[in-house]
């Protein structure tokens, strides 16, 4: 073995014994501390110089940790700061919820750019990392604010105090339409699990029921029990109350009350509604129409109505004889025995809020805290809110008024274009405004009723007549039906309506109409002086797909055949259009009308008038665009209008 020189050795032994002091130097730190006398807690946040030094070293990037901009620690990685951030949160909370206004931030060090930001600044192992976050915290010590609770409706936010106070405000929007108290409010965590975030969840309390029709609808089948007589709480009327004793005999003495005036009386299960013929009347739990009242002029007593039947109401002196009971029935009502069962689950089903409502814990300043009443009148307040309306066949501006509650007056100063009902056509957008609160109570109620209803007429085509020819076959005649409803209302107003259940009374009869199929062999110039201006063919390379008649604007435009109207309104190029379905395949088109006179659905008869011309849509100057269509293709209408029968 080759034997290395002194100098050599020298060297070696040098490094062996740097090493070996340095290892002895690491052993015997903390004691050395606890020597001198450091103390527990000092010691706790002493760290040995070597180790510290050594865990400084980074051969990688750094990044740093910063609290609204300003540097406070370097960490070897982002994740290493969210975790020490985190971790100082906690111990910054131990002692109670502090508030803090801060903005934390992780950014890779730029050693040029960031030279002055970190100068004395080394990379912080993960004990010291939190303890360097954590003593920055006190500079960003919010004293001036509270912890209060802000709720958000989509846009609209309200910071309230307390978590009780927030309650009892929707409580109190919630509870106006729950007359039961069968539903209470309360708060969920949200799906992210976000202890500081709730959702507002509307449930049923326990052992209440919502249907309240059961409950009075048992009482009419007790063996001891009343029965009063009402108007429903949504027609205000004169209102008598009858009650039915019944005793252990099994007879009945039935009194006739005062009439009372009802303005606002809620519908309640289990009571009798006389219904008037031909109105629609709710059924909630028993009803009879007014033709099957029985009058019992001079009566002492009256049978007791059977298990499940409805009670015979009866009325004496001046009141005798309004109801006809019905033939071989005299003394009874005639009463269907599907009513009752079913309107016996009728009444509300849900009272809840018709948007997602979120509340957060937050830190406010005092000022934009704001007491529970405060809360609840901002909440509820109907604020105007745009909204479009889409004319409906049969509409005129007092008809949509009356749909929208508004005045014809707030409707045209929202549309400056519609001047009258001349200026209205089928479904045309109007601009209108709907008083809308943040808060929206959604209520479910399910609603039996009575209705005369009508089938739909019944259209039997016949190719032996003309088209626009109709002939009366069958003469229609309406009929009764019971429909059981479940109604959605945004606060007073009905958005929703899902049929559940029909029972027909009596049938309807549909009206069966003949209406002829077969068109007129001729086809009519459409006005009256036909000065072509431009035939039908192709010109600047796009097919001219009519033909061009210049007449001032307001000539008579008639139909060129009967027929049925498909299009009357705005069409594009065409700016206001008829279109005429002829029935074989044929269609009719005039277009750049200045006025429309027919609506779509009508028939015409050749000759009829249809519009005014005009100049409208994509047009140079006043005349009418004139077009015949077969299986919708164009073909030039010259050979059809001149030829003869």
């Amino acid at each position: 073995m080759k034997k290395f020189n002194m100098k050599t050795r020298l060297q070696w032994g040098w490094f062996k014994a740097a090493l070996l002091g340095t290892a002895i130097g690491i052993l015997i730190a903390p004691t050395a501390g606890e020597i001198i006398g450091v103390s527990g807690e000092k010691k706790d946040n002493t760290e040995n110089y070597i180790s510290s030094m050594l865990s400084s070293i980074s051969f990688g990037s750094k990044v740093k940790v910063m609290i609204n901009g300003e540097v406070v620690a370097l960490a070897k990685s982002k994740e290493a700061g969210e975790e020490a951030f985190q971790s100082a949160r906690l111990a910054y909370n131990a002692k109670g919820v502090q508030i803090l206004d801060i903005d934390v931030t992780y950014e890779e060090v730029d050693k040029e750019k960031d030279a002055e930001a970190i100068e004395g600044m080394r990379l912080l192992r993960k004990e010291k990392l939190t303890e360097a976050v954590l003593d920055s915290f006190d500079r960003y010590a919010e004293s001036d604010k509270e912890l209060a609770y802000t709720m958000r409706i989509d846009d609209y936010t309200v910071t309230i105090d307390s978590m009780e106070d927030l309650v009892s405000v929707l409580e109190k929007a919630q509870g106006a339409y729950d007359a039961e108290d069968v539903f209470k409010v309360g708060l969920k965590p949200t799906a992210s699990r976000n202890v500081t975030m709730y959702e507002v969840d509307v449930t049923k309390k326990e052992g209440k029921d919502s249907d309240a029709g059961k409950e009075q609808g048992a009482a009419q089948t007790s063996d001891s029990g009343s029965t009063s007589t009402q108007m429903p709480g949504s027609e205000a009327g004169t209102q008598a109350d009858t009650e039915a004793q019944t005793e252990e005999t099994g007879s009945t003495t039935e009194s006739a009350g005062e009439p009372e005036t009802q303005t606002e009386a809620p519908s309640e299960a289990g009571q009798v509604f006389p219904i008037e013929k031909n109105q629609k009347v709710l059924l909630t739990g028993a009803e009879a129409s007014t033709e099957e009242v029985t009058s019992t002029e001079g009566a002492g007593d009256t049978q007791a109505p059977a298990e499940g039947e409805p009670a015979a109401a009866s009325t004496e002196g001046e009141n005798a004889g309004e109801g006809t009971p019905e033939e071989g029935e005299e003394g009874t009502t005639a009463q269907s025995p599907e009513v009752l069962p079913q309107a016996a689950d009728d009444g509300i089903k849900y009272v809840g809020f018709s948007e997602t409502i979120q509340v957060m814990e937050t830190y406010v300043n005092k000022e934009q805290i704001k007491d529970k009443d405060t809360a609840y009148n901002e909440m509820t307040a109907k604020n105007a809110e745009a909204d479009i309306y889409v004319v409906e066949r049969g509409d005129c501006l007092s008809i949509i008024a009356e749909k929208t509650n508004m005045s014809v007056e707030e409707i045209k100063e929202l549309n400056p274009s519609i001047e009258s009902d001349d200026n209205l056509f089928y479904d045309d957008r109007l601009n209108i405004t709907v008083p809308t609160a943040a808060v929206q109570v959604l209520v479910e109620k399910q609603e039996t009723y009575q209705e005369n209803y009508n089938e739909e007429v019944v259209y039997q085509d016949d190719d032996s007549m003309y088209i626009g020819e109709t002939e009366v076959v069958q003469e229609g005649t309406p009929g009764s039906h019971i429909v059981t409803d479940l109604v959605t209302y945004k606060d007073d107003m009905e958005c929703d309506r899902e049929q559940l259940q029909e029972t027909v009374e009596v049938a309807a009869v549909a009206q069966v109409v003949k209406r002829g199929t077969k068109s007129k062999p001729t086809y009519m110039f459409p006005v009256t002086n036909w000065n072509v201006t431009s035939n039908f063919g192709y010109r600047w390379g796009r097919l001219h797909a009519g033909t061009d008649v210049g007449v001032p604007t307001g000539t008579t435009v008639r139909a060129s055949r009967a027929g049925q109207i498909i299009t009357a309104g705005w069409l594009g190029g065409y700016g206001n259009c008829v279109i005429i379905d002829h029935g074989d395949g044929v269609c009719t088109r005039y277009g750049h009308l200045s006025e429309v006179t027919v609506s779509v659905g009508q028939y015409v008869d050749q000759g009829q008038q249809v519009a005014l011309s005009g100049n409208t849509g994509r047009s140079t100057g006043p005349h009418l665009h004139f077009e015949i269509r077969i299986n919708g293709e164009a073909v030039d209408p010259t050979p059809y209008l001149y030829q003869t029968q």
